[in-house]
């Protein structure tokens, strides 16, 4: 295993841990949260569309790739809709929905990260680029998670124990895989960023775009914040070969 590996997953495990507690330090206003959701849901769409998307369908393995890219959308859609679906309903009850759904869209999107980055120790021309990709979202990804956690009600305690989990997804899975990964694994990425891109999609339509909008407070700069997002995700995109 890579020595520098080591390092890198120590760093993407600290940017998220930092993102998350930045949240919990001190009380924020609903509406704050959600200007913060705004960006972070722009950051997700932009890594969506122009990252994630583009790797699924671009290469010869797209025929294996594509179909688990609605299984993890259709995953998700199923925890949300079904699995944790109440009668009894609620603001604090959808936003805890919510915030559990996305707990497991992002983490498996984050463990899946830690796949790509053990991959990319194997190349290093663009182990950089994939350090920087999963870099560049990950504060907002924790911040975010974070948020909807607070405006859920829960607990600091539970909040906190489930950031370090989500933290910990990315260096979980770069360590843990890579002794197995090797120069051939391309077939094994294939599906695995298929799965990705299907849950990362519906974390970003599915979860935080409603959340974001359901009022109409402040929407142009929420609609701005999103942009902006999406934007800075669009710059990475220019100089970030997969």
């Amino acid at each position: 295993m890579p020595e520098h590996l080591v390092l890198y997953a120590a760093i993407i495990f600290g940017i998220a841990m930092v993102g998350g507690i930045i949240t919990l330090i001190r009380r924020w206003s609903d509406e704050l949260l959600h200007m913060f959701l705004s960006f972070g849901a722009g950051i997700f769409l932009g890594t969506v569309f122009l990252h994630l998307l583009p790797e699924t369908f671009s290469g010869p393995d797209v025929a294996k790739s594509a179909p688990f890219a609605l299984i993890g959308y259709l995953l998700l859609f199923f925890i949300e809709k079904i699995l944790f679906a109440r009668k009894d309903g609620g603001v604090e009850h959808g936003h805890m929905v919510i915030s559990i759904t996305a707990f497991v869209g992002l983490s498996v999107h984050s463990f899946i990260e830690g796949l790509g980055l053990a991959v990319g120790s194997e190349y290093p021309r663009i182990e950089s680029a994939i350090l920087i990709s999963i870099l560049a979202h990950k504060m907002t990804a924790s911040f975010s998670l974070t948020s909807l956690f607070v405006l859920a009600k829960m607990p600091k305690g539970k909040s906190l124990l489930m950031l370090t989990v989500f933290s910990l997804m990315a260096p979980l899975g770069a360590l843990l895989l890579a002794p197995v990964i090797s120069s051939e694994s391309d077939a094994l990425l294939a599906p695995l960023v298929g799965l990705t891109s299907g849950t990362f999609l519906y974390v970003a339509v599915g979860e935080l775009l409603p959340e974001v909008f359901h009022t109409r407070q402040r929407r142009w700069l929420k609609l701005v914040l999103l942009f902006l997002g999406a934007i800075f995700m669009g710059f990475l995109s220019l100089n970030h070969a997969h």
